[in-house]
C-alpha cells in the first residue's frame, strides 16, 4: 500500500535531523509548515518516492541530502534561504522539477553536489555557495 508523509501539517521545527529512509512503499513527502531543521535533513534510499515538498523550509543548520530515491520525480524547496553546509541530489535518475530557491533570493550553501539525476537540474536550484 502507497505511503505519504503528509499528516504532520502542523510540524514547523525539528531540533535536530530529519532522517527519512529505507521505505520502500513511502511515495510522497510534504511537511507544509516546517520552516527549520536544526541538523540535517537526510531522504535516501526510498524506492517509490516520487514527491517531496517543503513549501515552507527556509534552513537547515547542517547539510541536506537526496540520494538514492529512483522514482523521484519532483522536489520543491520554494523558500529555502540557507544551508549550513552541502546541499546533495544523487542518484534520482528521474528528477525533472527541481525548485530550490528562486532566482532573486538564491539560498546559501557551503558545497553543492548533484550527479546521476534524469535531466540537468541546475538550471533550477538558486543558491550561492559561501
Amino acid at each position: 500500500m502507497p505511503l505519504t508523509l503528509d499528516q504532520a501539517t502542523a510540524l514547523e521545527h525539528v531540533g535536530d535531523t530529519l532522517y527519512i529512509g529505507f521505505n520502500d512503499d513511502l511515495e510522497r513527502i510534504s511537511f507544509p509548515k516546517l520552516k527549520s531543521v536544526g541538523g540535517a535533513l537526510i531522504i535516501e534510499s526510498n524506492g517509490a518516492l516520487k514527491e517531496i515538498h517543503l513549501p515552507a523550509l527556509e534552513r537547515v543548520t547542517k547539510y541536506l541530502h537526496i540520494h538514492d530515491s529512483a522514482g523521484l520525480t519532483i522536489v520543491e524547496l520554494p523558500r529555502l534561504k540557507d544551508i549550513g553546509g552541502e546541499l546533495s541530489i544523487l542518484t534520482c535518475p528521474n528528477l525533472v522539477t527541481v525548485k530550490v530557491a528562486v532566482a532573486s533570493s538564491p539560498a546559501r550553501v557551503m558545497r553543492v553536489d548533484v550527479r546521476d539525476c534524469g535531466k540537468e537540474i541546475y538550471p533550477s536550484i538558486h543558491v550561492r555557495t559561501l
